[in-house]
């Protein structure tokens, strides 16, 4: 998310006020994926819920990185990039729960280490997205289209890894 700045503005020509417009635009669709975790918890599990969210977050990926590469208009990229965060809102508050249910004594450890990785994994991929120089946003589509791929091909990996040791 940190190149949206870049690519609205210098690659859309988004002027600073549009771009805090997209910007908390942006923020709603976080808070609505948050909240649809909170108000239906009790009526869909959060195991359901983390493979809604990552089922949004590959196709908003996909998505964006079809359009980028074929240099398609602003609107095409702002849709897949607010599905994206509001997938993130989903993934985030499913995931932290799910983790967070088996740490025991362990779980102020466990919630600073999960707190800290998304912000550590954001300064690494951060300066990835002006790779390709100021007239490409490809950099960002392929970036959000990795980490999306990797948190999903996480998730299977890991649900077969604990099926197996609980076998």
């Amino acid at each position: 998310m940190s190149g949206t700045p870049f690519v609205y503005q210098s690659i859309y020509g988004v002027s600073p006020q549009l771009f805090s417009v997209l910007f908390g635009m942006n923020g709603i669709g976080l808070m609505i994926g948050t909240q649809l975790v909170g108000r239906f918890v009790d009526t869909v599990s959060e195991t359901r819920f983390l493979k809604i969210g990552l089922s949004m977050s590959i196709a908003a990926s996909i998505t964006l990185l079809a359009v980028v590469l074929f240099k398609g208009p602003l609107w095409a990229v702002v849709i897949p990039i607010f599905f994206f965060v509001s997938s993130i809102g989903i993934i985030a508050s499913s995931s932290f729960s799910l983790a967070m249910e088996t740490q025991g004594h362990i779980a102020g450890s466990a919630s600073a280490l999960l707190g800290l990785l998304p912000f550590v994994l954001g300064s690494i991929t951060a300066p990835l997205v002006g790779i390709a120089g100021e007239q490409s946003a490809v950099p960002m589509g392929v970036i959000i289209f990795s980490a999306s791929s990797l948190a999903l091909l996480s998730y299977y990996g890991l649900v077969k890894e604990t099926q197996k040791s609980v076998s």
